[in-house]
């Protein structure tokens, strides 16, 4: 459905979709935002699908989301709600919110940046063919676009290996988007993961990896209490870079408030 230039869907939250503390995972929200905007996309005519076509492809560069302590149990629904919010010579902004339908409580907020890209040239294609096709609303979830630079870390807390399997490829046969920040998780803390919940994530796609390549997982602690997270190949060279915020979870909902459903 789209109203004043927004669109918005409605998803139901499966168990694979929620955190021990009942919260959205940061895998499902980025799945369901994406998912909403390809399916916006489709309405324009615009989608992976049509512009292929043209030896064109969409690629999503940064995301940065700002988490509500919105509980979210299995099987309740919710919206996403997502507008192109500006439309530059090369980039695709697109802002987004994520609420509970039953109540419209916001779950999480944010901004994401998209490029085209040429499959023969692998260069960055003008976004002029798009100026007639999307409405753009100038309304920011954040401050600004402009890119967020991470803060200069001079140790390493944790380090991990990861090699690519089929189960990290998206249908581009590329190490999908979301697999980096699974992976960029799996250097937190165990301790931590038990006590606190994520407020906000802000990812950079930098380079795209393959099926067997080794990615490398480097997490650093900051001054202010945040997680770096910088994924290289086995060239070195950086792939993906996330910056984490967490904060101390004030209390466990009990179970039976996810068992005693009216479904």
């Amino acid at each position: 459905m789209i109203a004043n230039g927004k669109y918005r869907h409605t998803y139901t939250a499966t168990a694979s979709d929620i955190t021990p503390l009942y919260r959205l995972t940061p895998n499902a929200m980025l799945m369901y935002f994406q998912d909403s905007f390809a399916r916006l996309m489709t309405i324009h005519h615009v989608a992976a699908f049509d512009i292929v076509k043209q030896r064109r492809m969409w690629v999503i560069t940064e995301v940065q989301i700002d988490i509500q302590s919105t509980v979210t149990y299995w099987s309740e629904e919710f919206t996403v709600e997502l507008w192109v919010s500006e439309l530059t010579s090369l980039r695709i902004y697109c802002d987004f919110r994520i609420v509970r339908r039953d109540n419209e409580q916001l779950i999480a907020s944010g901004t994401s940046q998209w490029n085209i890209l040429n499959l023969d040239t692998k260069r960055l294609e003008p976004t002029d063919f798009l100026a007639d096709k999307l409405v753009v609303v100038p309304e920011l979830m954040t401050g600004s676009h402009k890119k967020v630079r991470f803060p200069k870390t001079q140790s390493i807390d944790m380090q991990m290996e990861h090699q690519a399997t089929r189960l990290d490829l998206d249908f581009n046969f590329h190490v999908s988007n979301r697999s980096y920040v699974t992976i960029a998780m799996l250097t937190m803390p165990d301790e931590l993961l038990s006590s606190h919940t994520l407020t906000s994530v802000i990812v950079h796609w930098l380079h795209e990896t393959y099926l067997n390549d080794t990615l490398t997982c480097c997490m650093s602690r900051t001054d202010d209490e945040s997680y770096l997270h910088k994924l290289t190949n086995a060239e070195g060279v950086v792939v993906c870079e996330l910056m984490s915020l967490w904060k101390p979870q004030p209390e466990i909902p009990e179970v039976s408030e996810v068992l005693n459903r009216d479904l």
